[in-house]
């Protein structure tokens, strides 16, 4: 993600306003496509006038984050614009691409030793390629199954509303983060939907709405970022839930991470996705995750929930200070330390039903 700054922000409108290459649909459109973003151009609005949709452009990509592991979706349209502009606006622009990381590769590829091989043929028809991915077909079928606890979470006010992503605990009891439901006055208008995903034909399948209980349940913690909440319904007799356990993580290990990015339909991020970091509250890592992942289970792959999802983009490493592109949670460890006594045992409780 690429938070510019207002004062960038309005340069960069200024300068791409009166580019001819923007000034329809069409060729919105066809330069979108040019800077490989082709995939995602039907998800912007590009009909309206120049500097409303350029402002759409820019504040979608801002979102959208990471297109590779090595550049920032702006960063890539942005790089194109390049070719179309002035000396002194590539000067800008370059400047911009390098304030804000955008051409910043997260994390070096790891070596692969010996990768000639043997020549022998029967030794090389079939070989580990780097890490061993292998996994039972049952890693699969475990997934779905604790997917079926992550829930879509909406909140609304009079004034604007916001989404996020949460999953169940307990037979009713939801974990999400502090910044998606810092407060109990919003829950009257929040509804948590299960359900809320495709088939592998793209179709919607039926979501369940739920609500929190009246007078339930509400604990959180802004400095760790959670808020654990009750709901009516005990949705996790049909949904199922995702015990909290103290589990160890280490640098190196893999994570996977069950989400509503973007307030979209439930997704997944598995495998080539590494801890970079860990101490006694956070862990960061790399993965794949969007505005509305915050509030997701990152699990280990046991699917087995390490941490809670909160953050991502150029983040400080504690220890270092210095900035890395990685994504952050809080570890379930931290959050159970945290716990009062009373609601840790609601959630302990659960483990053997």
């Amino acid at each position: 993600m690429v938070n510019l700054d207002s004062e960038d922000l309005s340069q960069l409108i200024t300068l791409l306003k009166d580019l001819p290459e923007l000034r329809n649909e069409r060729l919105r459109l066809q330069f979108l496509e040019l800077a490989g973003l082709n995939s995602i151009s039907s998800r912007i609005d590009l009909s309206g006038a120049t500097q409303t949709t350029i402002y759409e452009i820019i504040s979608f990509l801002s979102r959208y984050g990471r297109w590779t592991y090595d550049n920032e979706a702006l960063g890539l349209f942005l790089n194109t614009v390049k070719g179309y502009v002035g000396v002194q606006q590539q000067e800008f622009l370059d400047l911009l691409l390098k304030k804000y990381s955008m051409m910043t590769p997260i994390a070096a590829a790891p070596d692969i030793d010996q990768w000639k091989g043997n020549e022998i043929t029967g030794n090389v028809l079939e070989k580990i390629i780097g890490e061993n991915t292998l996994r039972p077909v049952a890693f699969l079928k475990k997934g779905l199954e604790v997917a079926q606890a992550v829930s879509y979470v909406r909140v609304r006010t009079t004034q604007k509303w916001w989404s996020g992503t949460g999953f169940l605990v307990a037979h009713d009891l939801l974990l999400t983060n502090n910044h998606v439901l810092p407060d109990p006055d919003l829950l009257e208008d929040t509804i948590f939907c299960f359900n809320y995903e495709e088939d592998f034909q793209g179709q919607a399948q039926t979501i369940e709405e739920y609500h929190a209980k009246f007078k339930g349940i509400f604990y959180t913690n802004p400095h760790l970022d959670y808020t654990l909440i009750q709901l009516e319904g005990a949705p996790g007799r049909t949904w199922g839930y995702i015990s909290l356990q103290p589990k160890s993580v280490n640098n190196g290990d893999r994570v996977n991470i069950i989400q509503h990015p973007l307030g979209q339909p439930k997704q997944v991020s598995l495998q080539n996705n590494f801890v970079q970091y860990v101490n006694s509250d956070i862990v960061q890592y790399i993965t794949s995750t969007l505005e509305g992942s915050s509030g997701s289970p990152v699990l280990n792959d046991d699917w087995e929930a390490i941490a809670l999802h909160r953050a991502g983009g150029d983040i400080p490493e504690p220890d270092t200070q210095r900035h890395y592109f990685r994504n952050e949670g809080v570890l379930i460890n931290r959050i159970l330390a945290d716990l009062p006594p009373h609601f840790r045992d609601l959630v302990d409780s659960t483990v053997n039903r």
